[in-house]
Order: C-alpha cells, then sequence, then structure tokens
C-alpha cells in the first residue's frame, strides 16, 4: 500500500488520561427520566438522534462442554430519538455468517421502548416475532430487529449476543455514527494462543485505550483404566481432575462525545473516515502446550496460497474447461494477443449478465455461470480470467474493495477487506485491467466503483500491489451562436471521453432510449431550450460519444432590447462550489483525473457592439495539480472564448483542501461573469 494512504486512513488513537472518565453507571431496563424528558442533544442540536450509551464486548472462551474455544459478542445499546426522521434508530440490522455445518447463533435478544406520558415512564417490550431473517447467500443472513412504539421523545435499550465458532470473525466496533455518540466501549478479550491484528480507523481520538493481561483456568477431567485383573486391584478406572492456566489478553477501548460523521462531497465511503476498531486473526498458537501453530493472514502469499488452494476459487481457475470450445473458435483467426483478448472479452461483457453482487469468491461453479450466463463480479470475470489463459494470454485475478465498501487496511494484510475481483493481462507486453460486468465499459477501464487506491494480484510467490486507475475522463464542448429572429440560435456540440463517455451511454440506456434521455435533458434545462438532438457512437465503446443540439437561449429580454446579459458558459459551467466548508477532516477523492474544454463562437447581432466583456485569466494550484485557463476577445464581429480546465490527480489530502477550496471559488466566480452587448443607437 502507498505510504501517504496509511498516514491517511490509520489514525493512530491517542490516549489522553487528562480527559479520561468512569463510565456511565447505565442498566438495561433502568431508564433515567431526564433522557426521556431531553428535547435536544446540546452537544449537536441538529441531530436527529443521539447514542446515549453503547457497550460492547468480544470474548474468546473455552467451552468445556464442547471442548472447544468460541467467540461471543454481546452488545448493549441506548439511543434516544429526538426527531421524526430519527425514528429509523429503532431498527437495527445485524449479519450472521454461516459455513457448512457451522454457524453463528444470534441469542439473548431483549429490547424495550421507553416513553413518557405525562410524568409517568411506560415501557413496550420488543416481541420474539420482531426479528426478521433473510438469507443474502450461502454465507451470510441477516437478521432485522425493530422495536416497538418508536417515537420522537423515545428511549430505546438494545441487547443481544451471538455465539460464533468462527474465531476470524472478530466483530469491528463502530464508535461513530450519522447521529453523535454520547459513550462508547468495546472489551476485547482472547487468550494467549490466539493472535489478532487491530485496525483503527477514523478521525476522533479515543478517551482511553488499556491493555491488561489477566489468568484464566481450564478445567478438565481425565480418566484412566489401570491394567491387570480386579483380584490385585488392575481393571479400575482413574479419573484425574487437571487444570491448564494461560493468559488472556484484555483490551479496554472508551470514547465520549463523538460528533456525527457527515457526507461531504468527493468522498468514497463514509465507513473509511469513520472512527472505528476493526480485527483480523493472524494466527493460532498452541506450541506451547503440545499443539501446532496455524498461520492465517501475515502476508499476502500466505493470503494467495490459501485462495489457490480452496477449491471454490484456485480449483476452479485450474480445472476450468468448460470454455476451451468457445474460445477455441472465438480466437481461431485471429493472430495478435490484442485482438485475441478483445474478442474474448466483447464475449463475456455481452453473454454474460451481471446480477449487480459484489464478491471476490464465486459462489456457484463456474460451468454452471457459463450455461446460465448470469453471475457475480468475480465469476464473470474468472471466466475472463480462465478464457485469457486458455488463448495464451498472462493474465491473473485481481482482488479489491470497492469504494462502497471502504478502503483495504494499509498496515496488514487482510482478505475481509475485499469483496470484489477483476483481471490483469499483459498483452502485447502492455498491462491492462479488465472488468467485464458492463456492456458499455472499454477494456482497460474500470468502474467508478473500482477506483478505490489499490487492489492485489493474486499470484503464487509473487503477490504485488495493483493501482486502481483510469486514464483522465474528459469532456469537450463546442458551442456557435447567433441571432435569428430576435433570439440567440446555435448549435451545441460535447465530446466526451473515459468515464464520461461510459457514464453518459449508461444514462442513455437507463433512460430507455435515445429519445427518453432528451426528454430528460429537455425537462431539466435552465436557460437553454434544445430543439432536436443527435447522439453518436452510442455502440463504439472504444470510440468519444457525442451529444449534439440545436439550441435557442431562453431569455427574458424583450426583444430588441438596449442591452444583453449573455453568460457564454452554456455547458459544463460550475454554477456552484462543491466545497462550501470552510475546513474539511477527509481528504477529496475524484476517483480519476479530468479535464473539460470549452470553446463558444458567438456571432454580434446586427445593430448591437460589445459593452463589456470578461476579462481573460488563468489560475493554477500548487504543482499544476489543476488549472483553469479563461481566454476571451474579439475578432470582428465574433466573440472567442476558450476554457481550459484539468485536475491531475484524483487524490487531495485535508492539507490541500483549503487551496482547492479557493480555487473552486475562482472558477465559479469566473465562469458566471457576462458578456453584455449594447444597442447601437444611430443619431
Amino acid at each position: 500500500m502507498k505510504t501517504h494512504l496509511a498516514c491517511l486512513f490509520v489514525l493512530i488513537f491517542a490516549v489522553n488520561q487528562l480527559f479520561a472518565a468512569d463510565a456511565p453507571k447505565v442498566k438495561f431496563g433502568k431508564v433515567e427520566i431526564e433522557d426521556l424528558k431531553m428535547k435536544v442533544y446540546e452537544s449537536d442540536t441538529t441531530a436527529e438522534a443521539v447514542i446515549l450509551y453503547d457497550d460492547g464486548l468480544s470474548e474468546v472462551k473455552y467451552d468445556v462442554n464442547n471442548g472447544v474455544f468460541l467467540l461471543t459478542f454481546e452488545r448493549f445499546v441506548r439511543v434516544k430519538i429526538l426527531k421524526q426522521n430519527g425514528t429509523g434508530w429503532g431498527n437495527f440490522t445485524l449479519r450472521i455468517y454461516s459455513s457448512g455445518s457451522g454457524r453463528e447463533d444470534l441469542m439473548s435478544v431483549d429490547g424495550i421502548t421507553y416513553n413518557l406520558e405525562g410524568e409517568k415512564i411506560t415501557k413496550s417490550a420488543m416481541k420474539k416475532d420482531a426479528i426478521f431473517r433473510e438469507r443474502e447467500n450461502k454465507y451470510w443472513e441477516t437478521a432485522r430487529i425493530s422495536l416497538p412504539s418508536v417515537k420522537v421523545g423515545s428511549v430505546i435499550d438494545l441487547r443481544y449476543q451471538i455465539s460464533s465458532p468462527f474465531l476470524w470473525n472478530l466483530q469491528t466496533w463502530k464508535f461513530q455514527y450519522s447521529i453523535p455518540v454520547k459513550w462508547s466501549q468495546y472489551q476485547v478479550y482472547y487468550p494467549e494462543y490466539f493472535n489478532y491484528n487491530h485496525s483503527s480507523l477514523g478521525y476522533h481520538l479515543l478517551n482511553s485505550r488499556d491493555h491488561e493481561t489477566k489468568t484464566e483456568n481450564i478445567n478438565y477431567t481425565s480418566t484412566t483404566e489401570t491394567s491387570g485383573s480386579a483380584l490385585a486391584g488392575g481393571g479400575q478406572r482413574r479419573q484425574e481432575n487437571h487444570t491448564i492456566s494461560y493468559r488472556v489478553d484484555v483490551y479496554d477501548y472508551t470514547a465520549k462525545e463523538v460528533p456525527a460523521i457527515k457526507e461531504e462531497p468527493y468522498m468514497t465511503t463514509i465507513e473509511n473516515y469513520t472512527t472505528k476498531l476493526k480485527f483480523e486473526l493472524s494466527n493460532i498458537d498452541f506450541s506451547k502446550i503440545g499443539g501446532q501453530f496455524k498461520n492465517y493472514t501475515s502476508s499476502w502469499k500466505d493470503i494467495v496460497d490459501q485462495l489457490m488452494n480452496d477449491a471454490d476459487f484456485g480449483g476452479q481457475i485450474r480445472s476450468a474447461n468448460f470454455a476451451e470450445e468457445t474460445t477455441d473458435k472465438l480466437f481461431a483467426e485471429k493472430t495478435s494477443e490484442v485482438e485475441k483478448a478483445m474478442v474474448i472479452y466483447d464475449f463475456v461483457q455481452h453473454n454474460i449478465k451481471w446480477d449487480d453482487s459484489h464478491s471476490y469468491m464465486p459462489s456457484k461453479p463456474l460451468r454452471k455461470i457459463f450455461t446460465d450466463k448470469t453471475g457475480s463480479s468475480s465469476e464473470i470475470n474468472l471466466i475472463l480470467l480462465n478464457m485469457l489463459q486458455r488463448s495464451g494470454i498472462t493474465a491473473y485475478p485481481v482482488i479489491l474493495s470497492t469504494r462502497n465498501h471502504g478502503i483495504m487496511s494499509p498496515t496488514h494484510p487482510t482478505i475481509s477487506d475485499c469483496n470484489y475481483l477483476i483481471v490483469k493481462a499483459t498483452i502485447d507486453g502492455n498491462p491492462m485491467l479488465m472488468d467485464a460486468t458492463e456492456p458499455n465499459l472499454p477494456a482497460g477501464l474500470l468502474p467508478f466503483r473500482c477506483l478505490n487506491t489499490s487492489g492485489v494480484l493474486l499470484k503464487k510467490d509473487a503477490p504485488e500491489d495493483v493501482a486502481l486507475e483510469n486514464p483522465a475522463s474528459g469532456n469537450s464542448s463546442t458551442v456557435t451562436l447567433e441571432m435569428v429572429d430576435g433570439k440567440l440560435k446555435g448549435k451545441l456540440m460535447t465530446r466526451l471521453t473515459g468515464l464520461n463517455a461510459f457514464d453518459f451511454r449508461q444514462a442513455v440506456k437507463k433512460e430507455g432510449g435515445q429519445e427518453a434521455y432528451f426528454e430528460t435533458v429537455k425537462g431539466k434545462s435552465e436557460g437553454i431550450d434544445y430543439q432536436a438532438y443527435a447522439y453518436e457512437r452510442l455502440d463504439s465503446i472504444y470510440m468519444p460519444a457525442e451529444k449534439k443540439y440545436d439550441i435557442i437561449l431562453e431569455s427574458n429580454d424583450e426583444e430588441d432590447a438596449a442591452i444583453l446579459y449573455i453568460n457564454p458558459v452554456l455547458a459544463e459551467r460550475m454554477q456552484k462550489n462543491p466545497f462550501s466548508a470552510p475546513t474539511r477532516e477527509y481528504p477529496v477523492d475524484f476517483g480519476v483525473p479530468f479535464s473539460k474544454s470549452y470553446r463558444l463562437i458567438l456571432n454580434v447581432p446586427d445593430g448591437y457592439q460589445v459593452e463589456e466583456l470578461p476579462k481573460s485569466k488563468s489560475f493554477i494550484m500548487d504543482n499544476k495539480d489543476a488549472v483553469f485557463a479563461y481566454q476571451i476577445g474579439q475578432i470582428d464581429n465574433r466573440i472567442m472564448l476558450n476554457i481550459r480546465f484539468s485536475v491531475s490527480k484524483p487524490l487531495f489530502l485535508p492539507a490541500e483542501y483549503t487551496a482547492l477550496k479557493d480555487f473552486f471559488d475562482l472558477v465559479v466566480a469566473k465562469e458566471s461573469e457576462q458578456i453584455v452587448l449594447k444597442k447601437i443607437i444611430n443619431n
């Protein structure tokens, strides 16, 4: 992972003992009347709800009855509802994992809603049928919990326990949500035989972080039978009591007065910036007591080995012969690697429909996906991988985390951070990233959801980071205007490249075709009357797409007005700075570099002369990370305007925010300037 990203996304939580405080004394089933009378939360008067108390415990403990270690998670949370749109906080969603014969159990679920009727506190207990379970896939089940009688003023208590045989699934703990948190505490207990990597993410400092050890015992009884005859005292059963002592690591994290985290423009997912703790099982070591050592995620090499030895992953890559005949026919007459790659990519993206699900692990046999012609991102792209390899092209899978899923941990390898798979191929010596889930996406271009710093190439013995980058997207617009029958009429043509072209093609498809898309454009238009359209190269995804319109400028000016005011930027004008906050704690992530160019040719109407033109001006950020050039002039009776605007890098750190905000302020102001034409008065 890149070093600056480690600094960017991981916060080493500071322990501030000067402000440490004992946990508030909160008990399930007992609420204070002051909490029920609360109308607003003083620390955030805009809050729709507030988490008053959140207490979690994860513990790995030996189950004597079954002779195994189990992982238990317990949570007790209390929420105060302050506004009508905060009543949704009476609903909770939990995810339960199962695999093979093993499954997690949701137990001891209790919920109470408190309301104040006059000066009397009423309690509404949650019923058992308030838990609704739904299977997501063969691994995950969703449990939805709804508490009764939730309204403005309510206080909610919920507690539950999850028992898990999957020791790797130590629960992530969130200290921060979209509503403020008054107090949050998480305790983690695990024996010395287990080692977990801890990842701390977010920007809010914890109140305290403590680590201590204690000793626990495993008591068990063994039975032996003596040899020899019963007369000689043999053949008897003998029971012996045993005790094994072991060290337990105890971690205790607390936070108080945690502010709500708010969405801001150009963020990946808010989860990247939410203050939380994540855990990953690193190894299990029983060698001290004569047992075995098992490593899990100490390196990406180990993870690659694990995946390649998995029958559902590596097994399907090795034994894929379902597409041999189809593949051989596709490249039978192709001679170059690029020809083979393009025909295979085109076949997969147009013959196997993406079911919109994200995964790095196939949930069905690839042979079945190939036959059924529908699959997940991993299934589609693993079929692409197999066909490319069959054609002799060097290709490997790349696993990643999508933007909405969060960034992969920059401190240690973790497979649980991943939720997507693409392919990296080497074609005629050149690397190319490929995702065949989208019919309108050309090979070599990644969908925006995948542009999330970097992924990992799954090459045995040589895994490597893969930068998830696209070439710059671009818009290039040209406008011609002249006065006809008292109205400014003309043409607007926009040429789109990169993801901008993909987004346009997707938008036309989503609207149901060109005519429907044009009607949407007309309906959203302000100041321009769109008369006719032509959309070109919609099906040629390796070519720029074009939008062409006949337009009339709408104006409140009377015909033959003495003064005409014309904003010359008719396309892609930035009317408002997306960065309105004075400061920002989080990076600005555009996802991809971009450039825009705009050209206007305006014929000055007969009988008018230029009274005022905006001045030519350029703005440049440090290192030319963003450039805006505005050039305008008059030649004879023509006004010519050229604008070039480019942002050359996708990510700006918080320290760069003020300069970026100021730059966009200048762009907005410049693009709002008007041309003033004055009617010529003949004496």
